[in-house]
């Protein structure tokens, strides 16, 4: 089983569900665990009056209300007992404490996300202050960095990641960047408000970085990654 650590104060809940629909077309198993602090994807998959640990969502599970990784450890172990295993688990993190550090330093992927608000940008700071403080956190783990809600605003890249570079992490120099625009905020309220997940609508530069980000974090070819989005396009929940 893989873990992939999406950390970061931004909303990016249409981001990973868009990344967890694509890896499961491609015939990956994949649970994604709703640690964010307002449990954020109970909007987006339609469990407001009924919470349940663990639902399905289209073509893959989703896991909302857990507080520690060790509910969801043993929520996941029963599971495993019950003949369901996953391929991937990919984790929305908001609380640097929502895990042990053991977790950290065994995830196959690190992810940093931050959008180009100056009060995240701040938090965030703030945030990894907290994180990499831990006296036995380890040094120069491996993290990629994620823009999302880009948009052309004359600030430049360099100083937006400026103050991640203080942090003892290996920082991928390349950041994937998703672009934004009304037509992304339009589906992603539609998706919301129908509890569904469409990804056709998405930009060709949306879904070009989508892709490259998913390919490289998996190992793929770039055709691969094609392939699998094309099939998730195809695909409702």
């Amino acid at each position: 089983m893989k873990t992939w650590i999406f950390a970061g104060l931004c909303d990016k809940s249409d981001t990973l569900l868009y990344i967890s629909s694509i890896l499961a077309a491609s015939g990956q198993q994949v649970l994604l665990v709703d640690a964010t602090l307002r449990g954020q994807y109970r909007y987006s998959i339609g469990m407001l009056d009924k919470p349940l640990p663990i639902v399905q969502f289209g073509d893959f599970d989703v896991a909302t209300g857990f507080t520690s990784w060790d509910d969801l450890h043993i929520a996941m172990m029963a599971d495993r007992k019950a003949g369901l295993t996953y391929d991937i688990v990919i984790l929305d993190v908001e609380s640097p404490d929502f895990f042990p550090v053991s977790v950290w330093q065994e995830a196959e992927q690190r992810v940093w996300v931050s959008d180009y608000s100056r009060m995240l940008m701040d938090n965030g700071q703030v945030w990894l202050e907290r994180l990499f403080s831990q006296p036995e956190f380890p040094k120069n783990l491996v993290f990629h960095k994620l823009f999302i809600q880009a948009v052309d605003c004359g600030v430049e890249e360099p100083y937006l990641w400026e103050y991640m570079n203080r942090f003892p992490a290996s920082w991928q120099q390349e950041p994937y960047i998703l672009p934004w625009d009304e037509g992304h905020l339009a589906l992603k309220l539609e998706n919301e408000h129908k509890q569904q997940l469409k990804l056709k609508p998405l930009s060709r530069m949306y879904k070009k970085e989508l892709s490259r980000c998913i390919g490289e974090l998996m190992g793929w070819e770039p055709k691969e990654s094609r392939h699998a989005l094309k099939r998730a396009e195809r695909r409702k929940a």
